[in-house]
């Protein structure tokens, strides 16, 4: 049971070593930051929905296949522009953990009621099958 519960535990992380930067034509730059853990299913589906919930954070394009997010900025921006939008980033990666996170162990939560759920059903209609059964061999 623990260990099932601590491999649902989301930490991807940026990896700004593995930052890269090219030219989006004369005005733009884009840079592109590798992500660092396991990025699956659950994690995407969060990041789509929370980047769709906070329109100030649609400027981060998420590219699942190549586990890397990509950003542009000014190419008159300086370094602490760019690093305060990485900052940025940081700050919805962790947000998305989180989502990510809580989504496993309500899925993990929603199997374990699951089969309680149907013993009872099985042990309702058993009852159920018995009193029927009670009742017409009375006669």
């Amino acid at each position: 049971m623990e260990a099932a519960t601590a491999a649902t535990v989301y930490d991807v992380s940026l990896d700004q070593a593995g930052m890269d930067w090219q030219k989006a034509g004369p005005l733009f730059e884009r840079y592109s930051i590798n992500l660092v853990g396991r990025v699956d299913r659950r994690w995407v589906d969060c990041y789509t929905k929370l980047a769709k919930e906070r329109p100030n954070l649609a400027r981060f394009r998420l590219e699942p296949a190549a586990s890397s997010v990509s950003f542009t900025c000014r190419a008159t921006d300086g370094p602490a522009e760019v690093m305060g939008v990485v900052k940025r980033l940081e700050e919805m990666v962790g947000l998305v953990n989180q989502a990510a996170t809580a989504a496993a162990k309500a899925e993990i939560e929603q199997a374990k009621a699951k089969p309680t759920a149907r013993n009872e059903t099985v042990q309702g209609a058993a009852s159920l099958a018995a009193g029927l059964f009670a009742r017409l061999s009375r006669r």
